[in-house]
């Protein structure tokens, strides 16, 4: 083995070591809410779940975004299967999203805590909250749709290639907005 082959080998294994316990730690994350001690910790435990990994999922999504609008070799069978599972796990956060909703909104909720302590706060960041983080599911179906319905021809099309990178950028953006906005939510008041 010459010293190339070597380095390239080793800079491979440290690369997915390092994604690796980064994914293990961040789904333990979202995993604790599991053990949660109140009645709504398989709710919160689902929903941490599901949205970290539409959250990683859409993560890498914007890398593979910049190598399609730059024009870079892509390999798209493998980016349609980024994109189901993007998609997939952006609807399980969106259903689990609404799961929690309910006890959000219910009586002596957070919603009622945080109304009476921090108005502002869900009167601008969580009405826009709500909205906004149900757009990423609709961003990555259409984009799982198009690199499907244009199969391998698609790599001849600069323009939805653009058009396809500029979506999964935007998934991506209003994905991290719904987290953040989630985690400051998590932060102020427990379901």
């Amino acid at each position: 083995m010459n010293t190339v082959e070597h380095h390239s080998s080793l800079s491979k294994t440290l690369v997915r070591t390092q994604a690796a316990l980064a994914l293990f730690v961040l789904l333990w994350l979202g995993g604790f809410n599991f053990f949660f001690p109140n009645q709504f910790h398989i709710e919160a435990g689902v929903h941490g779940i599901a949205t970290i990994s539409a959250l990683v999922t859409g993560t890498f999504l914007t890398h593979r975004a910049y190598h399609l609008m730059r024009g870079v070799h892509i390999n798209f069978e493998s980016l349609r299967h980024w994109t189901s599972a993007a998609t997939v796990f952006n609807l399980l956060g969106a259903i689990s999203g609404n799961w929690v909703y309910m006890r959000y909104r219910g009586e002596d909720g957070a919603k009622d805590w945080i109304l009476s302590h921090v108005p502002t706060f869900h009167n601008v960041m969580m009405e826009f909250k709500e909205f906004v983080s149900l757009f990423p599911f609709a961003l990555m179906l259409s984009v799982t749709f198009m690199l499907f319905y244009y199969g391998n021809a698609i790599a001849t099309r600069r323009d939805i290639l653009n058009f396809i990178g500029i979506l999964m950028l935007l998934s991506w953006l209003f994905l991290l907005f719904g987290f953040v906005a989630g985690l400051t939510l998590a932060k102020l008041h427990t379901l």
